[in-house]
């Protein structure tokens, strides 16, 4: 395929990424409101988080507890019209200063893949005043949650830019 078998002259290539915990976020067409959640946003009982009350609820181990009140805090600054899901990569406290092979290097490991940023980088510099970090790999549309149907991709170009989320898509 990559050697120009295909059909078509585009061709779409992405990569994946070790984040943890996977988000949802965006609005419920059902009442029009931003929440956050993980895959338990399309159960029939659905775990969708609009305060941090409901993730206390719904989500009360501490760890992803954090993870989440983060995400609602600061997703919605995105904008984010439809619904979107992505691997959070870091929180503000995930990130540490390290020194490899004689380097300084922003590190944080999400889930068993440890990322590493040379520390005089301009992404790093982003990644360190950012309270987050998220990869978005896949969109939903559809008419309500339960009858969404997901497209891989994330027009991230459609997003606001904020200080506070550093985000990137999955496309290579």
């Amino acid at each position: 395929m990559l050697q120009g078998e295909a059909k078509e002259s585009k061709l779409n290539l992405t990569t994946k990424w070790d984040g943890a915990p996977a988000i949802f976020a965006g609005i419920n067409p059902a009442n029009g409101k931003f929440f956050v959640g993980t895959k338990g946003v399309f159960a029939k009982a659905a775990k969708l988080n609009y305060t941090d009350a409901d993730i206390d609820s719904n989500h009360p181990a501490e760890g992803l507890n954090k993870k989440l009140k983060t995400a609602l805090r600061y997703l919605r600054e995105l904008g984010i019209k439809g619904v979107i899901q992505g691997d959070m990569m870091f929180s503000k406290s995930d990130l540490k200063q390290e020194n490899i092979d004689g380097k300084s290097y922003v590190t944080f490991q999400p889930n068993t893949v440890v990322y590493a940023v040379p520390t005089d980088t301009a992404l790093a510099k982003q990644m360190m005043v950012a309270q987050m970090g998220i990869v978005w790999h896949t969109s939903y549309t559809g008419p309500s949650l339960e009858d969404m149907q997901a497209s891989f991709g994330v027009d991230i170009g459609k997003l606001n830019q904020t200080r506070n989320v550093w985000f990137r898509d999955a496309s290579f």
